[in-house]
């Protein structure tokens, strides 16, 4: 029997770790599982010829809200041409609403409720001894008899011990994951019970053997993978079992970086350490407040400490050590425009190196879906996103989808990150709101129009210039223009963007500087003059007012001062000197 595994992520740079347990779990059960992932930006008839190459027999489709209704379709599809194959679902999208799925798509065979590695290789050696619907009882496992009545459990399948699941990577995936995220995780399941979330369903967690876990974290480090991106869904939410991974990512010997989901809420003293003292670039954090409005927090049953998220988060991003993402919700009850205002404005007051705004998802099975008193409004094809509340209408909900993209382009692009430091700090300083700034910048950036363009990187960043020149912000205006030379190395230069062409009289001072190799290793130790285009092209001279030149690291006696930017970064800074 042709069993095949497939899914459709997100993006190419995505993969699947579902797919994967499935096929080791299969392994040590005599099961044998192709696996074939896509992308939501494929043909869906592409897809649908690649797929029956294979002539499966079985085809098992992992589904989540960014591809259950391509994925639906895909089925349907397999259905017509190849009617004989079984179609079964699995994953968070058709979990908590299988009768409901499979009474809507009768092409559908089966679905898998809940963690499938048990529940799916059950299933598949049923069919291979020719069993049908009528005669397998299997905890979660759903099915259609001939007749097309459903048959079977209705139960959510749960794996009791971990541990006899095995690592899901081998060294075939090595060569098919090189440019992707790798997920990892070492617990299933979340001790709290918000209600935007189905980790919520079952609040209990249960975990990886540690021993187990710090091996395979080895294994991903001999493989030099560049990220691993934890997906359990509160990671730290026991400290015999995460602190002692942490001080492990803490002491390796690596360029692997590890991606972990933190509640601050339950970060003590240990984890900032950690977080604090690791080596740059070794950890990064995702930590979702959502809100700080304590009766949408109460609605939500979520407890948020807010003094206490301030202490752990400050001293981390104070550090420079750790990354530190940040997230909000928009849509949650009893939060309307002004008071998500105060959400944004309560954590963009701790200066997150990203500040990720999210649209409330009415999830299926979730408990907040069932909140018939805020008036939900959304969009019943997934990702069943928020359209309006009872106290957020719509026109703030469209407003604000253009604030978080104008957000998000700019804030949050570390291309841009000297310059955002700068303002935000500037903005905390003045004890102005940083939700009013940015509600005005992209009510300029509605007003030109940019909504309804396609812009190039020069377009947006020109937008930018005037956005600060409007506002006399000098320093911003010329953060704008170092940082472009750092993202662009020196290839994006218009006037546009405070980066005129350098002028012949500067062009020729530069050179008699450049040509003077004492002078220039004082600043650069290993160099020697070659082409002077080349040099042109790696070293760009930008003259800056001493405030800003300051924020670079270069003290300064006047007024301004010309600088000298390696676009390549391999050395800071400096003031050129004069060459007689």
């Amino acid at each position: 029997m042709n069993i095949l595994l497939t899914t459709l992520n997100a993006k190419y740079i995505h993969s699947s770790l579902a797919l994967r347990y499935l096929r080791a779990y299969g392994r040590t059960k005599g099961q044998a599982y192709d696996i074939v992932e896509y992308t939501i930006n494929m043909p869906v008839l592409s897809i649908l010829a690649d797929i029956t190459e294979y002539r499966p027999d079985v085809v098992g489709f992992a589904c989540y809200i960014w591809n259950i209704d391509m994925t639906l379709h895909v089925a349907s599809l397999i259905k017509e041409v190849a009617p004989k194959t079984r179609i079964v679902l699995g994953g968070p999208e058709v979990s908590y609403t299988a009768e409901t799925v499979m009474a809507e798509h009768p092409y559908v065979d089966y679905i898998v409720q809940g963690e499938g590695e048990e529940a799916f290789t059950a299933l598949t050696q049923a069919l291979q001894d020719g069993r049908t619907a009528e005669d397998i009882t299997i905890v979660g496992v759903l099915g259609r008899t001939e007749d097309g009545r459903l048959v079977g459990s209705r139960d959510i399948a749960e794996v009791a011990d971990l541990s006899t699941i095995p690592f899901p990577y081998d060294e075939s995936d090595m060569n098919e994951l090189t440019h992707k995220i790798m997920y990892y995780e070492s617990s299933r399941g979340c001790p709290f019970s918000c209600q935007y979330c189905l980790s919520g369903n079952r609040n209990t967690v249960r975990f990886f053997p540690l021993q187990r876990t710090l091996q395979e974290l080895q294994w991903f480090v001999d493989h030099e993978v560049k990220q691993i991106k934890f997906v359990d869904r509160t990671f730290n939410c026991a400290p015999h079992h995460h602190i002692p991974i942490m001080e492990w990512i803490h002491a390796a010997d690596t360029a692997t970086n590890f991606h972990l989901e933190m509640e601050a809420v339950l970060m003590g003293d240990r984890e900032v350490e950690l977080l604090s003292t690791a080596p740059k670039g070794r950890m990064q954090i995702e930590v979702g407040v959502q809100s700080t409005h304590e009766p949408t927090l109460a609605a939500i049953c979520r407890h948020n400490d807010w003094s206490h998220i301030q202490s752990v988060i400050r001293p981390i991003i104070a550090a420079g050590r750790t990354h530190v993402h940040m997230d909000l919700i928009i849509g949650l009850p009893h939060e309307d425009y002004e008071r998500f205002g105060q959400s944004f404005d309560d954590l963009f007051s701790l200066q997150p190196h990203a500040l990720q705004l999210g649209f409330l998802k009415l999830l299926r099975g979730s408990g907040v879906s069932r909140m018939d008193a805020y008036d939900y409004r959304y969009d019943p094809k997934a990702p069943y996103e928020v359209l309006a509340t009872h106290v957020l209408p719509y026109e703030n909900i469209r407003f604000l989808k253009h604030f978080e993209d104008v957000f998000e382009r700019f804030y949050n692009s570390e291309r841009l990150r000297r310059t955002f430091t700068y303002v935000g700090q500037a903005i905390l300083q003045r004890g102005e709101s940083a939700f009013r700034y940015f509600e005005d910048m992209t009510r300029e950036w509605l007003a030109a129009g940019n909504d309804k363009r396609k812009l190039n990187d020069r377009d947006q960043l020109a937008f930018l210039h005037n956005f600060f020149k409007k506002r006399h912000d000098t320093i911003a205006m010329e953060l704008l223009g170092v940082d472009t030379l750092y993202a662009y190395k020196g290839r994006l230069r218009d006037e546009a963007i405070g980066l005129p062409p350098p002028r012949k009289e500067a062009l020729k001072a530069s050179e008699a500087f450049w040509r003077d190799e004492a002078s220039v290793r004082r600043y650069i130790p290993e160099y020697s003059f070659n082409e002077w285009r080349r040099i042109r092209h790696t070293y760009a001279e930008v003259t800056l007012q001493r405030e800003t030149a300051k924020i670079l690291g270069v003290d300064s006696t006047t007024p301004t001062v010309m600088l000298i930017i390696d676009v390549e970064e391999r050395v800071a800074p400096f003031v050129r000197p004069e060459v007689s």
